[in-house]
C-alpha cells in the first residue's frame, strides 16, 4: 500500500466517526435527565438506562473521531517520513557524556570502565602482581588513604560481600549486566569517611556514578549501626567485663575508677528546618549533634550515646549514657570491688587501713551531674591533697579529649561536618566511626593492657632521662607530683602539731560542699545526702555515698599513695 493510499484511508476513517458520532446524537433516546423524568417528577429506570448508554456511546464515537484527526495532522506534516514501526526497537545505552575518558594508544578517546580504574587494579583485582606488598610504601599509603591496613580491608570486603543488606550488588541486574564492583565502593565508603570528600569525587576516582556510591553508602552505615557497633563497642556490664579497664587507673592510684566520659559535637549541614532551632546549640553556629561518650585509658570506647540535640547539656546527656546512668542507678557493675586506704587516726601519724567498695566510677569535667561515680576536677581546693587529686584527674581525663581528636582526625567527614540529609544518618555515620575505631585499636594491638599490649620504641634505654629532663619535659600535673617543696609542704602540713591548723583544715574540709554551692548556684540537683548501704561482706556501694563524701575519701586515698610514692 502506498502514501496516498494511506492518506486516503486516514481520512474516510476521519469521516466515518464523524458521522458514527452525528447520528448517534440525533437518535431519539434522551439527552439529558431532565428528559428521563416523568410528570410527576420522579426517574424513569428505562429512559435513564437509554440516556447513560447513549452517553458513552458519544464519548466513544468522539475518542476516535479526535485520534483519526490527529492521524491525518501527522501525515500532512511528514508527507514522505518513514513509518512508524510496529514493534519497538532497543537501543544500546549509551555512555554518559560526564564519565571519566581516556586515550588508548591510537588517540582515540574512551570512556573509562570501573575495572579499568586504578583503585580496581591496585585494591580489588585478583592478580597479585598488581597488590601491594605488606613492607612496601605503597602498602603505608593504602592505610593513610583508606584507614584500613590492606590484609584487614580484604577481610573485611569478604565479609560485606556476603551479607544481605549488600545483595544487589553482587548479581546481575535484570538485563544481565553485572553491578558495579562492591570494592571500589567499599573503597569509596571509607573514602568518604576518612577525607569527608563528596560522591562527585569517588565518580572520577572509581567512574561508577555518584547515586550508585550514595545508595550504597547508605546501606554501609545501616551495616555500621546495626552490626559493626554492637561486635565491637561493647559495654561492660559485669565486674569480669570491666577489670581490665581499671588497669590503667589503677596504676595511676585511682582504684575502682575504669572510664572517662564527655560530649562532643558533630555539624550537620543539611538539617531539617523544624528541627534546626533544637539542634542549634551555644557552641556551634550551625545545626549540630551532640553525642556521650565513655572511654577507658586506651582509648577504646565502652559505650556511645545515639544522637541528641546539640542545645542539651552534659547532664541531660548523662542520663542518656546506658553506661553512666547504669551505674548510677545500680543496675550494673554493683559487683565490681576494691578498696580505697584511709588513716586509722591523726594523718601522717597513724597506720593506713583499708576500706572495700562496691561500684564503678569513672572521671569527668565538671559539666556532669555531681554523682559519687562521676567525680570531676574540683574548682576550688582550700587544702593541697585536695588540689593535688584534682590535678591528676584533670590529667587523667586527657584520654577521652585524645579519642576525639582521634576520632575527628581520622575520620575526617566529623570535623568538616556531615552533608547527608537528616539526623537518622548522621547518627548512623558517627556510630559507624565508633566501631571502626575499636576495630582499628584491636589490629594494631592497642586495645589490651598497656603491659600487654604493643610495644614501644621507648622502652628499654631509650625511656631513661636524668632528672632535669623529668622536669623539662614531663606534664605539668608531674612536674607538681614531682616538685620536692610542694611534696614536703604537703606531707609537713598534715605532721605540723599546732592544733589550730588542723582545726582549721578539717572545718574547710567539712565545709567544701557549701563553697562549691555558693560556686556553683545553679546545681540544685546535686547529689549531697549520704545515705550509706553496706553490703553483707561489709563492702559500702559507691552510689549509696554522696558526691562531697566519696570525693573526701578518694582524697585521703590519693594523699596516702602520694606520701608512700605509689
Amino acid at each position: 500500500m502506498s502514501v496516498e493510499e494511506d492518506d486516503d484511508a486516514a481520512s474516510t476513517r476521519t469521516l466515518l466517526a464523524l458521522a458514527e458520532y452525528s447520528r448517534i446524537l440525533s437518535d431519539d433516546r434522551p439527552m439529558s435527565t431532565a428528559q428521563c423524568t416523568r410528570s410527576d417528577g420522579s426517574l424513569d429506570s428505562r429512559l435513564h438506562a437509554q440516556f447513560l448508554a447513549k452517553e458513552k456511546e458519544l464519548e466513544n464515537a468522539e475518542r476516535n473521531h479526535f485520534q483519526s484527526l490527529v492521524q491525518v495532522l501527522q501525515e500532512e506534516e511528514n508527507p514522505t517520513g518513514p513509518r512508524k514501526k510496529s514493534r519497538r526497537s532497543w537501543k544500546k545505552r549509551a555512555c554518559k557524556s560526564l564519565r571519566p575518558y581516556y586515550f588508548d594508544d591510537n588517540g582515540n578517546r574512551k570512556h573509562l570502565k570501573p575495572r579499568e580504574t586504578l583503585w580496581y587494579i591496585v585494591c580489588c583485582s585478583q592478580n597479585p602482581n598488581n597488590q601491594p606488598a605488606t613492607s612496601s610504601k605503597l602498602f603505608a599509603k593504602f592505610r593513610r588513604r583508606f584507614r584500613l591496613p590492606f590484609e584487614e580491608f580484604k577481610r573485611f570486603l569478604a565479609t560485606v560481600s556476603v551479607h544481605p543488606l549488600f545483595v544487589r550488588w553482587t548479581r546481575r541486574d535484570a538485563t544481565g549486566r553485572p553491578a558495579s564492583p562492591i570494592g571500589l565502593l567499599l573503597l569509596g565508603a571509607l573514602r568518604y569517611l576518612g577525607r569527608g570528600l563528596t560522591f562527585d569525587d569517588l565518580e572520577e576516582y572509581t567512574a561508577i556514578d555518584e547515586e550508585t556510591h550514595r545508595q550504597f553508602f547508605h546501606q554501609f552505615i545501616l551495616h555500621g549501626e546495626t552490626v559493626m557497633f554492637p561486635q565491637h563497642v561493647r559495654m561492660p556490664t559485669t565486674a569480669e567485663e570491666f577489670k581490665t579497664h581499671m588497669s590503667e587507673f589503677y596504676t595511676g592510684g585511682l582504684w575502682g575508677a575504669g572510664f572517662s566520659a564527655d560530649a562532643t559535637n558533630v555539624v550537620m549541614w543539611r538539617c531539617e528546618h523544624n528541627l534546626k532551632q533544637a539542634n542549634t546549640g551555644w557552641k556551634n553556629t550551625h545545626p549540630a549533634r551532640s553525642y556521650n561518650v565513655c572511654v577507658n585509658h586506651r582509648r577504646r570506647i565502652l559505650s556511645s550515646t545515639t544522637g541528641h540535640p546539640s542545645r542539651w547539656n552534659d547532664k541531660t546527656l548523662a542520663w542518656a549514657d546506658p553506661l553512666m546512668k547504669g551505674i548510677h542507678t545500680g543496675r550494673i557493675l554493683q559487683d565490681v570491688q576494691f578498696k580505697l586506704l584511709y588513716w586509722e587516726g591523726e594523718p601522717g601519724k597513724s597506720k593506713t587501713l583499708e576500706k572495700k567498695y562496691r561500684g564503678a566510677w569513672g572521671i569527668v569535667d565538671n559539666g556532669y551531674h555531681r554523682w559519687s561515680c562521676t567525680q570531676a576536677p574540683a574548682k576550688v581546693n582550700y587544702l593541697l591533697t585536695e588540689q593535688r587529686l584534682s590535678d591528676w584527674i584533670e590529667s587523667f581525663r586527657k584520654d577521652i579529649e585524645c579519642t576525639f581528636g582521634i576520632l575527628k582526625g581520622r575520620w575526617r567527614i566529623l570535623k568538616t561536618g556531615i552533608r547527608l540529609e537528616g539526623s537518622i544518618a548522621a547518627d548512623r555515620i558517627w556510630l559507624t566511626c565508633c566501631a571502626l575505631h575499636n576495630m582499628l585499636l584491636e589490629i594494631d594491638g592497642l586495645n589490651e593492657q598497656w603491659e600487654d599490649g604493643a610495644p614501644s620504641d621507648w622502652e628499654g634505654d631509650m625511656g631513661n632521662n636524668d632528672v632535669d629532663d623529668c622536669q623539662k619535659h614531663a606534664p605539668f600535673a608531674i612536674r607538681r607530683l614531682n616538685n620536692p617543696q610542694l611534696q614536703a609542704f604537703g606531707w609537713r602540713q598534715h605532721e605540723n602539731n599546732d592544733c589550730e591548723n588542723i582545726v582549721l583544715s578539717r572545718e574547710r574540709a567539712n565545709n567544701m560542699p557549701d563553697a562549691a554551692e555558693e560556686e556553683e548556684d545553679d546545681d540544685m540537683d546535686d547529689d549531697l545526702v549520704t545515705d550509706e548501704r553496706i553490703h553483707a561482706d561489709g563492702s559500702v556501694y559507691v552510689n549509696s555515698l554522696s558526691y562531697f563524701e566519696f570525693r573526701k575519701r578518694l582524697v585521703e586515698h590519693f594523699d596516702i599513695l602520694h606520701r608512700q610514692h605509689r
